[in-house]
């Protein structure tokens, strides 16, 4: 079975100098005929998002979503699934991957071109799932590449911490049985402490919990930039949505209103200063977070103000019809 947490699956196959060769005259063909990539200003963000989202729409670009592990991997990939051609197992591998293409990831930069093109023959949508630190670094992928659209699903650091699995319920209990003890031991465990950042930057930095740099976030900054499209789990089916429009394909029913009512993460612990303890140690991840919201392809805040403003607007014309019914009689016709 597959281990989303274990990556060394991903290190079993390797490209042959051969292969190699024999795939660049026909990268360097496909690149022709969209555009002349050392054109493209890697500074200009959307002259890039534009060139990959056209490639996309044509077959010719790949949509990879760089999933850290519980940021909605599991939901984006099925949506997926609905709109084409996904590998089988989690989005992440399948039988039909091309025997060209090495299963490593992330990829060199070198290489990104070559490998987007194969693998857009076969799938329309892959992920890399990095429960553990990627074994190289992210910041070395062509995201700029005119073949690769990239999507990065951002989630408050506590609110992940929170999405328990079996191996953080066998060291703390499951989270509704959870002790005041296993509560602390769980608020102390350093295997989380800036989940995100850890993942993302190339010296892996975070591990300093409070102490954190900040030139370790802007190098995390620096990253996202890069990605085509920032999602925001808060508001992740809207999000799906909008993305969908952006690309050209359509999305089975989505429900809207999964996950506004979620308890909060302070009520969830049950214990502010536990709170307040993660949230220090995790600063600089929450700190991305809130900073990618500005970058988010749906404004999730802006997104709940107006639910809100709608929800008023629907008790005002509730109690309109109140006042009618009292008028006109108990069932509100028209006596």
């Amino acid at each position: 079975k597959f281990d989303a947490e274990d990556d060394s699956v991903f290190n079993n196959q390797s490209d042959s100098k051969s292969t190699n060769e024999e795939l660049g005259s026909e990268i360097s063909l496909a690149s022709n005929n969209i555009t002349n990539q050392d054109n493209i200003n890697i500074d200009d963000r959307e002259s890039i998002r534009a060139l990959q989202i056209e490639n996309y729409k044509k077959g010719d670009a790949l949509l990879l979503n760089i999933h850290i592990t519980h940021h909605a991997g599991t939901t984006f990939c099925a949506a997926m699934k609905h709109v084409g051609n996904t590998p089988e197992h989690a989005c992440n591998n399948g039988d039909d991957w091309p025997d060209s293409v090495t299963q490593h990831r992330p990829w060199e930069y070198n290489e990104t071109d070559r490998n987007a093109i194969e693998l857009r023959k076969v799938y329309h949508f892959i992920s890399w799932e990095f429960g553990k630190k990627p074994r190289s670094p992210l910041v070395d992928v062509n995201w700029e590449s005119p073949h690769l659209v990239s999507v990065i699903v951002m989630k408050d650091p506590i609110d992940r911490r929170l999405s328990g699995d079996g191996g953080i319920n066998r060291m703390f209990g499951k989270e509704e049985e959870r002790t005041e003890e296993q509560w602390e031991a769980f608020a102390k465990y350093d295997g989380s402490i800036n989940f995100m950042l850890t993942r993302l930057t190339p010296d892996r930095c975070g591990t300093e919990g409070e102490n954190t740099t900040e030139e370790c976030l802007e190098t995390g900054k620096e990253l996202l930039r890069r990605f085509t499209y920032i999602l925001d789990v808060k508001c992740l089916d809207e999000g799906l949505e909008a993305l969908a429009g952006e690309l050209g394909f359509s999305l089975p029913y989505l429900n809207k209103d999964s996950g506004k009512t979620q308890v909060s993460a302070r009520e969830r612990i049950g214990d502010d200063e536990l709170y307040e303890f993660i949230l220090r140690r995790n600063q600089r991840d929450f700190e991305l977070y809130e900073w990618s919201k500005g970058l988010s392809l749906v404004n999730c805040s802006a997104l709940e103000e107006e639910l809100f403003d709608d929800d008023d607007d629907n008790n005002d014309i509730i109690n309109n019809d109140d006042d009618f019914n009292d008028s006109a009689g108990n069932d509100g016709n028209v006596l």
